[in-house]
This record gives C-alpha cells, sequence and structure tokens, in this order.
C-alpha cells in the first residue's frame, strides 16, 4: 500500500509541483509535496491538517515541541500553530515525498451527527486506522488526473479520510473543530479574520467579537490554543507574507514591509531577523544561492 501510495505521489508532483516541491491540486486543501535534497527552516502558520510522509524524513517544531516524521508516520495538528520544518532526508533518489490535507470544519460537524452513538476515538487500534486512511488517500490521488471521476468520487473520499480520523486517537481533539461552540472553533472565527485582513490593525476587541468571547477570556483562550498572543500571531503572520512576497514575487525588503502593513521598515527588519535569523535581503540573497546550488 506505502509503495503504491508512494508512486502515485511521485509521478504527481513529477508533473505539477513548482519551485518550491509544493503540487496543488483540484481538491481544496490538499497538496502533495516532494523534495530531492534536505531543505532550510520553514515557518508558517498551519491550519489543522494531516500529513502523511511516505518517504524521506521531516522534522517539525510546534509550541517549542520538536517532533520527525519517517515515511508512514502522520502528523495531524488540530488548531493554527506556528510551526518550524525543515526537509531533513531526501535525496534524488530517494525524494522526500508526502500528502498533506487541510481538516474541513463542515465535514467534521456532519460526520460529528452522523457518529452519534458510535464507538469513540482509540477503539480501533492504531494499525488499522492507518492501512484505512492510506487507502482513502491513495484513492484520492489516484483520481486527481481524472477530473470527471474526481467530481463524483472527491468529496467521498474527502469525508472517508475525516472519519477515519475521527475514529483515531487525535479523534476527540479533530471533533472538537465541528463543534460550533467550542473554544477551539471560536478561536477559528478569529484566526480567520487574522488571515485576511492580517495588513490592517485590528482590535482585541474586534477579534473578541467575532470569537463570540468576552477580552480576557479570548486572551486566555486564544494563547491556549496558538500558543501566541493575537498581536503576535498577526505579527508572524506578517513576517511570513513578507518573506514570500520578497522571495516569490521579488518585492524589496520596504515594499514587502509596507504591503503587509509594517509603517516602519527598520522595525520590520528588527523583527524579519529576530524570526528568521537573517535581515531580509540577507536572507532572501542567500536562499537564492541556496537554489541556485540545487538546481
Amino acid at each position: 500500500m506505502t509503495m503504491l501510495l508512494l508512486r502515485a505521489i511521485h509521478r504527481y508532483t513529477q508533473r505539477h509541483a513548482d519551485a518550491t516541491g509544493v503540487a496543488e491540486t483540484p481538491v481544496r486543501g490538499l497538496h502533495l509535496v516532494q523534495a530531492s535534497a534536505p531543505t532550510g527552516l520553514e515557518h508558517t502558520i498551519v491550519k489543522p491538517l494531516v500529513c502523511l510522509v511516505v518517504q524521506g524524513a521531516k522534522r517539525v517544531v510546534i509550541a517549542d515541541r520538536e517532533h520527525t516524521y519517517q515515511a508512514n508516520d502522520s502528523m495531524i495538528v488540530t488548531t493554527n500553530a506556528p510551526t518550524v520544518s525543515r526537509i531533513s532526508q531526501a535525496s534524488v533518489s530517494k525524494p522526500y515525498l508526502a500528502v498533506a490535507l487541510e481538516l474541513e470544519t463542515a465535514v467534521i460537524a456532519d460526520l460529528n451527527t452522523a457518529m452519534t452513538g458510535m464507538v469513540e476515538p482509540g477503539e480501533h487500534t492504531d494499525g488499522e486506522i492507518d492501512v484505512n486512511l492510506s487507502e482513502a488517500l491513495l484513492r484520492l490521488v489516484k483520481l486527481l488526473d481524472r477530473p470527471g471521476d474526481l467530481a463524483v468520487l472527491g468529496h467521498t473520499l474527502v469525508r472517508e479520510i475525516h472519519y477515519w480520523l475521527l475514529l483515531g486517537k487525535h479523534g476527540r481533539a479533530i471533533r472538537e473543530l465541528g463543534l460550533p461552540d467550542s473554544q477551539v472553533r471560536r478561536i477559528s472565527r478569529a484566526i480567520s479574520l487574522l488571515r485576511k485582513r492580517y495588513a490592517v490593525p485590528l482590535s482585541i476587541q474586534q477579534l473578541a467579537a467575532e470569537a463570540g468571547m468576552g477580552r480576557s477570556a479570548f486572551h486566555k483562550h486564544f494563547l491556549a490554543v496558538t500558543s501566541l498572543t493575537p498581536l503576535q500571531f498577526q505579527k508572524q503572520l506578517r513576517l511570513i507574507e513578507a518573506r514570500r512576497q520578497m522571495l516569490e514575487q521579488g518585492k524589496t525588503a520596504s515594499r514587502a514591509a509596507f504591503d503587509v502593513g509594517y509603517q516602519s521598515v527598520s522595525q520590520f527588519s528588527r523583527e524579519y531577523a529576530r524570526l528568521f535569523g537573517r535581515p531580509p535581503m540577507a536572507d532572501r540573497s542567500a536562499i537564492r544561492r541556496e537554489t541556485a546550488i540545487e538546481n
């Protein structure tokens, strides 16, 4: 099963992966990843997702806890979390390959209702869940180049993947994402607003209102869910987006700084260096040199 999934991911990424090794797909929230060499550190704020590594290895730090994911390991994230990661094991002959799917709250909410009174998370063995999850992912990946079949069967397979995840050991945390009044779901509404409007000032009052909470409760629960304060979360969003614009769109540091909401280029440069380890232009030059060497 693993070899079949590996081959399917490899075929698709060979044809569709961009310069960063990521292959977007017609399925919302589904992307495949390949890398032929270890990578540098990548900073991002991930959405709730499941990621299955099928070859190679990746090191990930989430909320100051480091994890290493190797072939056949699944990474399941149930919150919007700041992460620092790097692909640590990859080569031309044996590239890093992985498939990731963002979790959908609407699908989880529907399954929560359908599964009322059924078995609780963890009642299946982890091995059984892993096999069923891999089989569903394989069927979904094999449909990516068959748009007619994908249009009919894609949603059913995404739903099946969520079902197996809900039965697994992380099922209780995943179920929280589908409960309309859960603290995680409320904080997610505020995070969605931050993601959409990261470049403009947003007050705690606005964010708390979006979450349907008082100011103090919102601040407490936001920190618990994300490990960051709302201001820190927005700052990381801005810096990560500025970096993307500099690397992918060729923007200068000052242009990127202003476009993501900074009023001071010097402040932007200080905070950028604190997060990424190098000043903006030095970081961009270093990454370009590394990319040129790899190519």
